[in-house]
């Protein structure tokens, strides 16, 4: 895993927070299909893999949602990527503070 990515999407045209989130909620619904390993906070999603399948996940979160009728957005991310080797992971970085979560690896091993 060369690619890390923080992506923080926010509608700019909701009007309410049922709006915000079902928007957000669709964009993280597309995260999921992708395969990816994913971690959804309370500010942003952070997506791990290949570096090509990371950029094309970041560019479909924007079509995703404009498919779904919002009309402007705006995108923040942080990129993490080692072209010639792995980046941390999720769980290298927060397992430890999860360790009753079973998504983290190091989680099960400790609750087993």
């Amino acid at each position: 895993m060369n690619c890390s990515v923080a992506i923080q999407f926010l509608p700019m045209d909701a009007t309410t927070d049922d709006e915000t989130c079902s928007a957000v909620d669709q964009v993280i619904a597309y995260i999921d299909s992708t395969g990816l390993d994913y971690f959804v906070g309370p500010f942003e999603t952070a997506i791990e893999g290949d570096y090509d399948a990371c950029m094309e996940c970041l560019k479909n979160c924007q079509l995703v949602a404009a498919k779904a009728g919002c009309r402007r957005m705006m995108t923040y991310a942080k990129i993490d990527y080692r072209p010639d080797g792995d980046v941390m992971s999720t769980d290298h970085k927060i397992g430890k503070y999860h360790p009753t979560d079973s998504e983290f690896s190091h989680a099960k091993s400790e609750v087993a």
